[in-house]
């Protein structure tokens, strides 16, 4: 699944996925830095998502905030 086809709930499921190989399999080296990386991508992906809605909702807000004066 590409990041564009992923909702933000996916995502969140994925980091809570990596952080539970993280802590219970001990991962090598090489699999802990992509899983690492992989984590870091989607904490990005998940703070745009976040950013994103942030400003729909307060544009959404402010129209209502126009629409009683």
């Amino acid at each position: 699944m590409t990041k564009s086809n992923l909702t933000y709930s996916q995502a969140a499921e994925r980091l809570e996925e990596i952080v539970r190989r993280i802590e219970h399999e001990s991962p090598d080296v090489d699999e802990l830095t992509k899983l690492v990386g992989e984590a870091v991508e989607l904490t990005k992906y998940c703070k745009g998502k976040l950013t994103t809605a942030n400003k729909q909702l307060s544009a959404l807000i402010a129209q209502l905030d126009e629409d009683e004066n």
